[in-house]
């Protein structure tokens, strides 16, 4: 069956040059390339979750819960009023 596609100009020059690397025609490179990638989608690898450990940053308690941008805010505002 024939379609028209775009593909990305870096992705064609790619699939080119593995052709002709290769010796094998266009068309069957990308065929290839798409059976690859379908594959791919359809039975993605396993992967390990990701844990993260949190580690204590020796805040006072008054900062305990308290957003980094509120945090943040406060030490704008401290600078501000010390400023001239």
């Amino acid at each position: 069956m024939r379609t028209t596609i775009s593909i990305n100009d870096a992705i064609l020059k790619e699939l080119h040059e593995r052709a002709a690397a290769s010796g094998r025609p266009f068309r069957q490179v990308v065929e290839e390339s798409l059976e690859i990638g379908l594959a791919h989608l359809s039975n993605p690898p396993d992967r390990e979750r990701f844990r993260l450990r949190p580690h204590p940053l020796g805040l006072k308690a008054g900062f305990r819960g308290v957003s980094l941008n509120q945090l943040y805010d406060q030490i704008e505002a401290e600078d501000d009023i010390r400023e001239p």
